[in-house]
């Protein structure tokens, strides 16, 4: 004890020492001034994305990640939805969560309830708060409920109020403007109404003076939800300011110059420029909006050449939403929807409209890839999408990929949502590469890294592939066995065309070019098929008779040469006894289509399987199920080959000799 103690204070004492040396030489250096996010982008930098990862929004538990863009869509919408019911359930009972002690105090987890319009006190304060909070709707009850009991409200609160209920056509905010909830701003199906007609935004307009403003605003919210009559009214009251000679603002122009066709939108500019208003990017889309209106393609690519002329002249950067509303219109719509166009002349205009647009398309990336990109109006990651749409249908992977680099930049700030557009943009240049290559591993590698993360699996992308297998001398175990898996987890066992495609190409995999790994991965992947496709078919019960999906003859006897592919030659043989069983395709416990017939390259390897076993049973029962098609002719050599290949005793020789000749010819 005593030599422990003291070797203690010999090392505390050594310590001590060292830290005293040291605490005289140490000096504070000056503190470096860094941004909020420095160091979250110093840590993106270093670590970068995990292609093989799912998207971060799922990786909470490996249970709900999804593989497809519906199943996507509905976990996240039940994640946001519960934080919904939560904060609901807090707000309804605050006084279950009084105790709380959390610092600091987040008002997220202290949700109040909005103010009622017809309980709160009729005060221009009330109004306000409602205003501001943007529940227009509520702000508009709260001003009939404050005019019917005769209480002032100041000609300021109620420009604020016209201002309001103008711009969103006295309706609450759509989704596409919510803040706090990506998945209904994303997902949420926005109306797109007319102008409603003698609501408050009438009265107000009628109640306060017409000013420049207040006709502008009028203006700009008639544009906004045009409709016929709408745009009448908006031209009338801007004749009837302009002979008042008033001037109105710069978003009222806007608006009008969209809803006209571009000869009246171009007197609409000069009068802009008659009254000194300078235009900008939303005045520009707004006049590219009606050189769509142009009905002949030469018409349009005249208009747009003025206009982006017009703009680089004085000096105006198009955004990304002005080559958006051009790259979206230089291809006639009627000619895109008629798929086939088995017209030559409308072919002919097709290749001619799609090489212009891919010539723009250049011109515009070798434009933005040396730029910073940032959103300027809330159309301008549609670019992307849509660009890639057009060099999907013109097969230019040179450019596609370019488009790719430059949307991935780090210069770029303007990014679609992840689950809706960003996926048809990606989904579009993983179709188009695999269709440009003949390479599987390129194809692997690729589609490792975008799906499910960045593309949903989908029917036409598993064809794809399945038909670049086709045509492809080469094999590749992991591709076709991570297709499959995606297949299974998406649905598409339970397609009859993609579930067909599975089976053979399963069946075309060469088991002697497979490592010992790769067998075990195979024998577990038909194992998990088969028995997925028997559980289906076994739905016979009334309330899961929906869901059942039979058996065809076809899909068995693929089925059957799967399992004798991996040893399981008595499971096959099972399988292959309910084409014989006449209670498995009748009745409402049926697990088998009554019509259809077996595959007869699969019997025939069937049979020749059996035959290097000198199964006799395996043997018959193949012959049985091939006699369902052949006549006697072709049974004959076939009853020969087993007599000779298997043991057979005279019995047995003589029930197929029997069975044979019963067949006809």
């Amino acid at each position: 004890m005593i030599g422990r103690i003291g070797l203690c204070r010999v090392i505390s004492r050594n310590l001590s020492s060292t830290e005293s040396r040291i605490a005289q030489k140490l000096t504070v250096q000056p503190a470096i001034e860094r941004s909020p996010t420095e160091l979250l982008n110093a840590l993106s930098e270093t670590v970068g994305p995990d292609t093989t990862a799912p998207h971060f929004a799922y990786i909470d538990d490996p249970i709900t990640i999804p593989s497809t863009q519906t199943a996507k869509k509905t976990y996240f919408m039940a994640k946001e939805f519960g934080k919904r019911a939560a904060r609901e359930l807090a707000t309804e009972w605050p006084t279950l969560f009084a105790f709380d002690r959390d610092q600091p105090r987040l008002p997220a987890f202290r949700p109040q309830h909005l103010a009622d319009p017809l309980q709160v006190d009729p005060t221009e304060k009330s109004l306000l708060s409602i205003m501001e909070s943007r529940e227009v709707q509520d702000a508009c009850i709260l001003y009939e409920r404050m005019r019917s009991e005769n209480v002032d409200v100041s000609e300021e609160v109620q420009l604020e109020l016209f201002r309001l209920v103008a711009y969103y056509n006295s309706s609450n905010v759509p989704f596409a403007e919510w803040d706090s909830w990506a998945g209904m701003r994303n997902f949420g199906e926005n109306d797109h109404s007319v102008w409603n007609s003698g609501g408050v935004p009438d009265l107000l307009f009628e109640t306060l003076p017409k000013t420049d403003e207040t006709v502008s605003i009028m203006i700009s919210g008639l544009c906004k939800f045009s409709g016929h009559s709408s745009m009448e009214r908006a031209r009338e009251l801007y004749k009837e300011h302009r002979a008042a000679k008033g001037k109105i603002h710069r978003e009222a122009f806007n608006g009008l110059i969209g809803s006209s066709s571009f000869s009246v939108a171009k007197k609409l500019i000069q009068e802009m420029a008659a009254q000194k208003i300078s235009p900008d990017v939303f005045t520009f889309n707004s006049l590219l909006t009606a050189a769509t209106k142009a009905p002949k393609f030469e018409d349009r690519m005249k208009a747009y050449t003025e206009v982006i002329g017009e703009m680089k002249a004085i000096g105006v950067e198009p955004a990304l939403s002005s080559y958006y509303i051009i790259i979206k219109n230089l291809v006639d719509y009627k000619i895109l929807e008629n798929e086939k166009r088995d017209n030559e002349e409308q072919n002919a205009a097709f290749k001619r409209q799609l090489t212009v647009a891919v010539s723009w398309l250049d011109e515009i990336l070798n434009r933005i890839s040396t730029s910073n990109l940032t959103p300027v109006t809330s159309s301008c990651n549609l670019f992307f999408a849509e660009a890639m749409c057009v060099l999907y249908r013109a097969s230019n992977e040179k450019l596609a990929a370019k488009l790719l680099s430059i949307y991935e930049s780090k210069s770029n700030e303007v990014k679609m949502p992840s689950f809706t557009i960003e996926s048809i943009f990606y989904n579009r240049y993983l179709q188009l590469v695999i269709e440009q290559t003949t390479s599987l591993n390129k194809i692997y590698d690729l589609y490792t890294s975008m799906v499910p993360r960045l593309v949903g699996v989908n029917n036409s992308l598993s064809s794809l592939i399945y038909r670049k297998f086709s045509v492809s001398s080469d094999s590749h175990w992991p591709l076709l066995r991570r297709v499959i898996i995606d297949g299974i987890t998406a649905g598409q066992i339970i397609n009859g065309v993609l579930g067909e495609e599975m089976r053979k190409k399963l069946s075309d995999v060469q088991l002697h070019t497979l490592g010992t790994s790769e067998r075990e991965q195979y024998t577990s992947l038909v194992q998990k098929l088969v028995a997925v496709w028997i559980e289906f078919s076994q739905f016979t019960e009334e309330k899961m008779r929906r869901l059942q999906r039979k058996l065809s003859p076809s899909q068995i006897s693929e089925c059957a040469l799967l399992l004798t592919r991996i040893g399981e030659q008595q499971k096959a043989y099972e399988l292959l006894e309910l084409l014989l069983d006449e209670n498995a395709c009748s009745g409402e416990e049926a697990t088998v289509h009554p019509k259809g017939h077996a595959r007869p390259w699969a019997m025939a390897e069937l049979f020749e399987d059996a035959l290097r076993q000198k199964d006799t049973f395996g043997a018959a029962t193949c012959l049985q199920i091939m006699s369902l098609t052949a006549n006697r002719t072709k049974l004959e050599p076939l009853a020969n080959r087993i007599f000779e290949k298997c043991n057979v005793n005279p019995e047995q020789r003589r029930i197929i000799e029997g069975f044979v000749r019963l067949r006809p010819q």
